[in-house]
């Protein structure tokens, strides 16, 4: 089971986007996934299920991490509209309480990947964790359980310094914890070719990713209507009866992240 923290310490990147295109990459080649909705927002949540912060799940990623409950991962899994693709929600603001109650809390960091741990072997091939953008005790569980990090960058300068945020903090969980969290890539998303300054951030990024040996996984993600309706409504492309060409080439992309992911962890 290779585990994937997709992440940003900047927020409003797609993250989310990025985490359902890949689950639904992983499911069309008949890989069996779960995605971990680990941000109290609970995007990927709503995208996928019918659940809201006024119509929450009976148990969520909340009650797994609680102490005071005998809630397991399994019993929080939960079947989306796609077979294979299977979903752990957020629970919401309650995902946020949880937290507060196991800050200082032996163990505290490593709930999440023992939550995994539980899981039968070989019920999945894939996990997908969605990251909340913050260095939160919630963030520090993703990084622990994950086998390697995918970071979703935009070409804009407050994402581009997310990404350093983001480096620091898994280089303090080497330092402090001893987890060496290798990055698997970046995925660069929303980008708009008609801005001068996306181009300049592009080139930026390139540079970046040439200097620090990371590759850039897949090609750039532009800005797309059509892909952030599907997404709101957890439908993969290759679900669409007819899907432009555009959007076809968009799912060769997330196919081509996916089998990166794989090669890297299966070299690691």
């Amino acid at each position: 089971m290779k585990v994937t923290a997709v992440a940003n310490l900047k927020g409003g990147v797609g993250k989310t986007l990025v985490v359902g295109n890949l689950g639904h990459a992983n499911v069309a080649q008949s890989v069996p996934t779960l995605l971990l909705d680990l941000d109290p927002q609970g995007n990927l949540t709503q995208h996928f299920t019918s659940f809201t912060p006024d119509d929450p799940p009976n148990v969520s990623m909340a009650d797994v991490l609680d102490r005071s409950s005998d809630a397991t991962l399994a019993d929080a899994i939960v079947e989306t509209r796609r077979s294979g693709l299977f979903l752990v929600p957020s629970g919401f603001d309650e995902l946020q309480a949880v937290q507060d109650t196991l800050v200082g809390r032996p163990g505290a960091e490593f709930s999440v990947k023992r939550a995994l741990d539980s899981l039968p072997a070989g019920q999945f091939a894939a996990v997908m964790i969605d990251c909340r953008p913050a260095t939160d005790l919630v963030t520090r569980n993703a990084f622990i359980a994950a086998d390697q990090v995918l970071i979703v960058l935009q070409p804009e300068a407050d994402a581009l310094r997310g990404f350093d945020f983001t480096l620091v903090a898994i280089d303090d969980l080497q330092r402090y914890l001893g987890k060496e969290l290798p990055v698997a890539g970046f995925v660069v998303n929303q980008v708009d070719y008609r801005r001068n300054d996306h181009k300049k951030q592009l080139e930026w990024i390139k540079q970046r990713s040439a200097a620090d040996s990371i590759p850039i996984l897949g090609d750039p993600i532009p800005v797309s209507t059509d892909l952030s309706k599907l997404n709101a409504v957890g439908m993969g492309i290759d679900e669409m009866s007819s899907p432009s060409i555009r959007l076809r080439t968009l799912a060769a992309g997330f196919q081509t992240i996916v089998n990166a992911l794989r090669e890297e962890q299966s070299a690691a």
